[in-house]
């Protein structure tokens, strides 16, 4: 009778430990998308949800001028109409923006900046 009762104790915690794994691999995969965050991650960067999904080119912003912006020693033109985007405002002027702030943009056909976005770190 003990030797019944040794293997009945050693399947269950047997079924015990596998039902325990099966609950934490199935707990890490729950998508992102059921949690509550207000943002999203996109690649390093926690970004707001109006943010676009990818970016034709970021860096830091090196020089700022009238019609050209200067991202990592790169001369890139700006549409005469660029428009301006932070994590607190949609709709923001060239002001918010200056040299060393990290930034996502993305080009029209002609390689122009149409769009320049504000990243914080």
């Amino acid at each position: 009778m003990k030797a019944n009762n040794k293997i009945s104790h050693t399947s269950t915690r047997y079924f015990i430990l596998c039902i325990g794994l099966a609950v934490f691999f199935l707990s890490t995969a729950i998508p992102a998308s059921v949690s509550h965050a207000q943002t999203r991650v996109k690649g390093e960067w926690v970004l707001p949800k109006y943010y676009p999904d990818g970016f034709d080119g970021w860096g830091r912003i090196d020089r700022i001028e009238s019609n050209k912006l200067v991202i990592d020693d790169t001369v890139l033109k700006l549409s005469p109409s660029v428009t301006y985007r932070t994590p607190t405002d949609k709709y923001a002027t060239s002001g918010y923006f200056s040299p060393g702030d990290l930034v996502g943009f993305l080009l029209d056909s002609k390689g122009e900046i149409i769009s320049l976005w504000l990243i914080k770190e």
